[in-house]
């Protein structure tokens, strides 16, 4: 299905998704800066995440003739080289480097997102306990992930020993290493994604409003089924042109999806005008400093106000004035656990 794909093609799908990926990052800094007149840790990762794809879209570029060479060779299209060629060092060097980058990639978008929820819900106590526990988790499988990056050929000396890195038990091992790969981040991904749920169903909001943000909420879900498909075409076709066109889109739909977010102020009439009003940038900037004019009540009715700055564009969106009546303003309060049900 995907052999007509030469390697110029796909760097052309490559780099113009990566544009697209570059044009709705520049928009979310530009919308969160005119917004809060600041940028957040959130940013900074979606910088990182951002900066390494870019990386990584070079590293492809250099890497994509050597991939469609030893799928030549595979083929019996192409007679072998001998394999003190320095070819084949070479191929596995750009591999190595290629497999890290995605992981760094995928897992800074997910670092990203939970940033993003910590800034949100700080006010939930119960929340922040949640979230630790998702932040260890997901960055478990990440290690995980970079570990057994370095033992995909055996043991780490054999890791460019083209020899031993294409013999059968090697080649069954790596089938089996991907399968682990994918459980690992569609596993990590769905703990991102439901993370934030519980929240949402728990704040005084119109269910159209709760289904809109757990839509937003559960981007996620794009990213989790393009690892599926490109472990699928890895399994099954394993050709150069598939694996590497859905391994593209992967990454670059990732960081793309990290973008969007900040892009729900455009949905709304209300949301346009402040972004365009003089005025409200100077509103956003007393919120960024903590003042969010946004009074809280706790348990036992009285008034707060957060003493934290925080994402008051999307949280003032969020109608966070509606969460009086939510239980979660004292600082022994939190916000109620909805069921996680699936």
């Amino acid at each position: 299905m995907y052999d007509s794909l030469s390697v110029q093609s796909l760097d052309a799908l490559l780099w113009t998704f990566t544009t697209i990926a570059i044009l709705l990052s520049v928009g979310r800094f530009a919308i969160r800066y005119v917004t809060a007149s600041r940028f957040y840790w959130d940013d900074a990762s979606h910088l990182l995440s951002l900066l390494l794809l870019i990386a990584l879209a070079g590293t492809y570029t250099a890497g994509f003739p050597y991939s469609a060479r030893i799928a030549r060779i595979g083929l019996k299209e192409e007679a072998a080289p001998p394999l003190t060629d320095p070819f084949y060092h070479t191929y596995l060097q750009l591999r190595l480097v290629v497999t890290l980058l995605v992981f760094m990639v995928l897992w800074t978008v997910k670092a990203t997102f939970l940033i993003f929820y910590r800034l949100l819900f700080e006010v939930s106590l119960t929340f922040i306990r949640v979230w630790w526990a998702a932040v260890a988790l997901t960055f478990a499988s990440f290690w995980v992930c970079i570990g057994s990056t370095f033992t995909i050929c055996g043991s780490a000396s054999d890791l460019y020993t083209f020899e031993k890195c294409s013999s059968p038990q090697t080649l069954y091992n790596i089938r089996a290493t991907y399968k682990y790969w994918c459980a690992l981040n569609v596993s990590s991904d769905l703990i991102v994604i439901v993370l934030p749920l519980f929240m949402v169903w728990g704040l005084q909001l119109r269910q159209s409003q709760k289904v809109v943000l757990a839509g937003i909420f559960s981007l996620g879900l794009i990213i989790a089924i393009f690892d599926i498909l490109r472990t699928v075409e890895s399994l099954q076709s394993g050709t150069f042109s598939g694996v590497a066109l859905w391994s593209s889109l992967e990454v670059t739909i990732a960081v793309m999806v990290a973008s969007l977010p900040l892009y729900r102020v455009l949905l709304t009439s209300k949301g346009r005008k402040s972004l365009l009003s003089r005025g409200s940038i100077g509103r956003y900037k007393d919120m960024s400093d903590g003042q969010t004019g946004v009074d809280r009540k706790g348990s036992d009715g009285r008034s707060w106000r957060p003493s934290k700055p925080s994402v008051s564009t999307f949280r003032d969106d969020l109608e966070t004035r509606d969460l009086a009546s939510a239980d979660c303003g004292a600082q022994d309060q939190h916000f109620p656990l909805a069921p996680l049900s699936h």
